[in-house]
């Protein structure tokens, strides 16, 4: 693990492991990010080792990118044809979760890394991590395509915390949320959620608990652009840039929300962000960002309470 850290907020990072943040917290308060700690320590041995073959999906959770769309991460390879011919889309680029990246520059309160280049999805990423003095953290990504033809994704960022975390999105109307339901065969109910006084939520504690689990995803075009979940006495704020719906590719949207509850193993939220949908030349980039804010709540933890500290956000 490596840690930077500035203006009382601190990151922890594991960069054999994707390159990923698996721990964000403010002036010492318990971590944000639902992650796996028992993972933080593998050795090199016990590590996954990424390769077309290699399947498995290890849940440290935390903050990870992907590419998009979901349902094109294995169908512009050779390498793998059961997974290149196969109605399932899971699981993602191994390369890219599990790879490791070489940390360029390590400083206190910034690190920059960079991953290797993966055969499945044909990008190579680079990862800059900035905190500022007032504790804000200034995430950059750039994905390059390292083959000799172009190559089609978007920038797919992705938070997890704890399920239960009050997690809110703002939009214009309730046609600009659109939910699916269960999604796995074992998965009985679906997740329920409101759509209220201009905010999108999901609602756990509402969950009907005779299932084994529920889950939703939420597609979301968002009125203004972040993501905001209430944690503990923490409101993250995740800030990025807003795009017109149509550069988006149409599988996914800008903002997605995925919940799942258990009875089993707890519950978590992903809170989702897409770049615009892009082609690259050999050799090209593309770069997204996002801004992770951690600002004090001291208000009566309701729903009306948050919604109006979040109305005076930008």
């Amino acid at each position: 693990m490596l840690y930077i850290e500035n203006g009382g907020t601190r990151l922890g990072i594991l960069p054999e492991v994707g390159g990923r943040v698996v721990l964000l917290s403010r002036n010492g308060a318990p971590n944000i990010f639902k992650s796996n700690n028992k993972l933080w320590e593998e050795t090199e041995e016990e590590r996954l080792k990424p390769s077309a073959d290699q399947l498995e999906f290890r849940p440290y959770n935390g903050q990870e990118v992907w590419v998009g769309p979901q349902c094109e991460w294995w169908k512009h390879q050779d390498l793998n044809e059961e997974q290149k011919n196969s109605v399932l889309f899971w699981p993602p680029d191994p390369y890219i979760s599990y790879g490791e990246f070489t940390v360029v520059r390590h400083i206190s309160c910034e690190i920059t890394m960079e991953g290797p280049e993966s055969p499945i999805s044909g990008v190579r990423m680079k990862k800059h991590i900035m905190i500022t003095a007032d504790g804000i953290v200034h995430y950059d990504v750039e994905a390059t395509n390292i083959r000799q033809e172009p190559v089609s994704w978007d920038l797919w960022l992705i938070e997890r915390t704890n399920g239960n975390n009050p997690t809110f999105v703002p939009v214009a109307s309730p046609f600009d949320v659109r939910v699916t339901g269960a999604t796995h065969p074992d998965y009985e109910g679906d997740a329920p959620y409101i759509v209220q006084n201009g905010y999108f939520t999901f609602t756990p504690e509402r969950r009907d608990v005779s299932y084994v689990a529920c889950t939703g995803k939420a597609f979301i075009n968002p009125s203004r652009p972040f993501i905001a979940s209430l944690c503990g006495r923490d409101l993250l704020v995740i800030r990025f840039e807003h795009h017109n719906p149509g550069e988006i590719h149409p599988a996914q949207a800008e903002v997605e929300v995925y919940n799942y509850a258990s009875s089993d193993d707890g519950v978590m939220m992903e809170m989702e962000y897409h770049s615009p949908f892009k082609t690259l030349q050999p050799g090209e980039s593309m770069k997204t960002s996002q801004t992770w804010e951690i600002l004090p709540f001291s208000g009566v933890v309701s729903r009306e309470s948050i919604t109006n500290v979040l109305d005076g956000i930008k």
